[in-house]
């Protein structure tokens, strides 16, 4: 007896990674991001959250000085595990337009082993 199997998957394309790193190396952790209450969508109607969005212990953005790391790739809700940056160099610049966040003092204050370039 043989099953047919139907398998589906879904083609995504991204214009490419933002690199808010200005050089190397660094240090990261995983954490799975909470979308509740995420309204930025990107071109396939996903909720994202972008790269260089500052991320607390609780999955969330948070700019403030309970921050864990800089979250360092676009997520979108249908994959939800994040790359928190804990040490690196970090372009600010590229990473505050890129995320829409202007860094406040608390948050460089508590990523003390990032340095915001």
């Amino acid at each position: 007896m043989a099953k047919e199997m139907n398998m589906q998957y879904e083609k995504t394309s991204y214009a490419g990674d933002v690199q808010i790193l200005k050089r190397e190396p660094n240090e990261a952790i995983p954490l799975t991001l909470d979308f509740d209450g995420v309204t930025t969508k990107n071109a396939q109607g996903k909720k994202i959250v972008k790269a260089g969005t500052p991320i607390g212990a609780n999955g969330k953005a948070d700019n403030t000085a309970t921050v864990v790391g800089i979250l360092r790739f676009d997520v979108t809700e249908d994959r939800p595990q994040g790359v928190l940056l804990k040490k690196a160099y970090l372009n600010t610049k590229v990473a505050e337009a890129h995320s829409g966040v202007t860094y406040e003092t608390a948050v460089k204050t508590a990523l003390s082993m990032i340095v915001f370039e």
